[in-house]
């Protein structure tokens, strides 16, 4: 019953929080890292009223890649010059397909900043005018083409998202919308294959359908692999899908089977990474520790790696299903102290975050929701807020209800909590039970795996308290 009530009161918020994943965090997938060439051409004129001279020479157009790994500032790709015309062209060579800066100037003044996609053999051509280049841009390629189909689309469904938000749909509706946009995305997908709007697109549509018909959601993702970022994607839906549904062991071998599909390297360890994590969190700490030697071993060379391996050692060693959670203690804002020990005996979710944090707000209401069902098993929540403004803090609460416990700033050492609860994602949650034993951690976008936590937690309550 509390599976069946908890589904049907949030697929709202879940249809809700779809976010549209930023283009810029893209890069293409399967690409090698040899490097690729194409042309990027345009013109570049002067509005009358700023100069009516007629002369457009001497306006500079600069590609730099923003994610550069060398250690030395951002990487240079492209610098022209613009003729008396305005025109510029030049073959730029880039690491691969995604998202890139671009900038305009003159006279050593950027007149503005805009992101552009290189793609292998695909002609940028850039119109724009000075001094409102944001403004006046068009951009003109196959991938800008395509991503151009991408935003009409998305911004579609985010008109209706946000008729949906006001209340203004029934569930049959929703389910019929989430429907008809999940299709629309997927032929912005198969009409523009290979390009980086065709994988968000692709996203979309799997995201959408997840909670709804989830055979179809797995049929989609399998067809867009083994696309890099598809598979960060197969992650997210596909891998908890099948645990729920075929269990630990069917979810490990799909995490196996995907690795030995993409071709990426960078894609490979994300998923080694994830493996695990997915241990881990199935209470299988001894598997994950020797997974967890075979990651130091094979990426003993990467600094980044070595830090995530720490980190994850941390929580293997202090912070494991069925570890003692770690002490606190801190006063309310209402005056009450709160700590292990008057704690025990309960079940509770205890929130590491910066009531900030984007992620918490998006969050907020579901928790909300959580709260009002599982509160007559006994289930408790508290908050310890990491804002560094008591101001932060009392503004989040002037629009919603303070429903459970929120410590005070100032009555608990941030550092000291963070540092014994290994915060490095926020929203950080953790689930413990009524002996202060830890059932687990959550971290950032977990939220949906609070809830499987939670029914275990009370899975020996057959009626609230």
């Amino acid at each position: 019953m509390t599976d069946r009530l908890i589904y049907m009161k949030t697929r709202l918020f879940q249809f809700l929080a779809i976010l549209t994943v930023s283009a810029g965090m893209l890069a293409c997938s399967g690409e090698t890292n040899t490097p690729k060439k194409t042309l990027v051409q345009g013109t570049i004129t002067v509005a009358d009223s700023l100069d009516d001279s007629g002369n457009y020479e001497g306006i500079y157009v600069t590609i730099v890649n923003p994610e550069d790994t060398s250690g030395t500032g951002l990487d240079t790709l492209f610098h022209e010059v613009t003729n008396k015309a305005g025109r510029f062209a030049a073959t730029v060579t880039f690491p691969e397909k995604k998202y890139y800066l671009m900038s305009v100037s003159r006279n050593n003044n950027t007149i503005g900043e805009l992101g552009v996609i290189l793609a292998e053999d695909d002609t940028l051509t850039v119109q724009a005018e000075l001094p409102g280049v944001q403004q006046t841009v068009k951009l003109e390629s196959r991938e800008h083409d395509a991503m151009h189909t991408f935003t009409k689309v998305d911004q579609g469904f985010n008109r209706i998202r946000a008729f949906a938000q006001s209340g203004a749909l029934t569930d049959t509706q929703m389910v019929e919308e989430i429907q008809k946009w999940s299709d629309l995305y997927w032929e912005v997908y198969e009409k523009n294959q290979n390009s980086l709007a065709a994988v968000l697109a692709a996203e979309q549509s799997a995201r959408l359908l997840n909670s709804w018909n989830q055979e179809e959601m797995l049929r989609r993702i399998d067809q867009v692999l083994p696309d890099k970022y598809m598979s960060q994607v197969a992650l997210d839906l596909a891998k908890p899908y099948i645990a729920r549904n075929q269990g630990f062991d069917a979810a490990s071998a799909y995490m196996d089977s995907l690795s030995s599909i993409v071709d990426d390297e960078e894609a490979k360890e994300i998923i080694f990474r994830q493996k695990i994590q997915f241990y881990f969190d199935s209470s299988r700490v001894k598997e994950a520790r020797n997974l967890l030697e075979n990651y130091e071993e094979e990426y003993a060379d990467n600094q980044r790696s070595k830090e995530w391996a720490r980190r994850i050692r941390y929580d293997l060693n202090y912070l494991a299903p069925g570890v003692q959670a770690p002490e606190f203690s801190f006063v309310t804002m209402e005056g009450d102290t709160v700590n292990n020990e008057k704690l025990e005996g309960d079940v509770y979710i205890l929130e590491i975050s910066p009531l900030a944090s984007t992620m918490y707000q998006n969050d907020f209401d579901r928790t909300v929701i959580l709260h009002e069902i599982y509160r007559n098993y006994g289930l408790k929540i508290l908050t310890i807020p990491l804002d560094q403004s008591e101001i932060t803090v009392n503004a989040f609460f002037e629009e919603r209800s303070k429903l459970w416990p929120v410590a005070k700033l100032g009555s608990f050492d941030v550092q000291d909590i963070i540092k014994k609860f290994n915060v490095v994602q926020v929203p950080t949650r953790l689930l413990i039970d009524e002996n202060g034993v830890l059932i687990r951690k959550y971290e950032g976008r977990e939220f949906e795996d609070v809830i499987q936590g939670i029914n275990k937690a009370f899975r020996n309550n057959k009626s609230p308290s």
